[in-house]
């Protein structure tokens, strides 16, 4: 509000100059175009502002997830854990099914709808001590911390994949159902960061596809 305030009492002294020096003032039309124009910019000015913010949060502005940089940060995290404690963590990353091309199909207020309707099914079936990602478009990511053992984590990505299956996101009238794969790697105090996301990302490209949304 104060840059506005100031850009308008900027405009009234240009024209109150143009007066005074004896020059013909901006005909309205050309008045109007440049204020236009300068809200214009001061508009885009907070929207890249307002995206800065954003990134710099750590979340998804979308889902309201952790975003891919707060994922690196917080799988860092739980490495140091396992390397001082000995302890064993997972990390599952989730694909929603041919999502690229749905979205093409659904449009925007659909794919967003159900990237929302994702990240809620993830949050509800998750523990306190784990963390939710939305690092990439149609893609999720959750470290499971405090393993006691690897079924737990094959058990938790099938069901939240199962979970996702069975209940429909609901888009103007339309019920969609959503076919997730997951790839998971188990991980602990010998292993690195970048080697742990290219083992899930290998896991997760070799998931075969259980279907796609469904309208009903």
């Amino acid at each position: 509000m104060a840059k506005l305030k100031d850009s308008l009492q900027n405009m009234m002294r240009r024209r109150e100059a143009d007066m005074e020096s004896g020059r013909e003032p901006a005909s309205d039309y050309d008045t109007l175009l440049s204020d236009y124009q300068e809200l214009q910019r001061m508009f885009e000015d907070q929207a890249q502002l307002i995206n800065a913010l954003q990134r710099d949060s750590g979340a998804d502005p979308l889902t309201s997830l952790a975003n891919h940089r707060t994922l690196g940060a917080e799988l860092e995290r739980s490495l140091a854990t396992a390397r001082r404690y000995g302890r064993r963590h997972g990390l599952i990353l989730l694909r929603i099914v041919d999502f690229t091309n749905l979205s093409n199909q659904l449009g925007e207020a659909a794919t967003d709808a159900i990237l929302r309707h994702m990240a809620s099914l993830i949050r509800q079936n998750i523990r306190p001590t784990d963390i939710a990602a939305h690092p990439h478009f149609g893609e999720f990511a959750i470290i499971l911390n405090e393993l006691r053992a690897v079924e737990n984590a094959t058990q938790r990505a099938e069901e939240i994949c199962a979970i996702a299956a069975s209940t429909p996101c609901v888009v103007g009238g339309r019920s969609l159902h959503c076919m997730v794969v997951h790839g998971l790697t188990v991980f602990g105090q010998d292993d690195e960061a970048t080697d742990i996301l290219a083992r899930t990302r290998k896991a997760l490209a070799d998931a075969a596809p259980a279907g796609s949304v469904l309208s009903s």
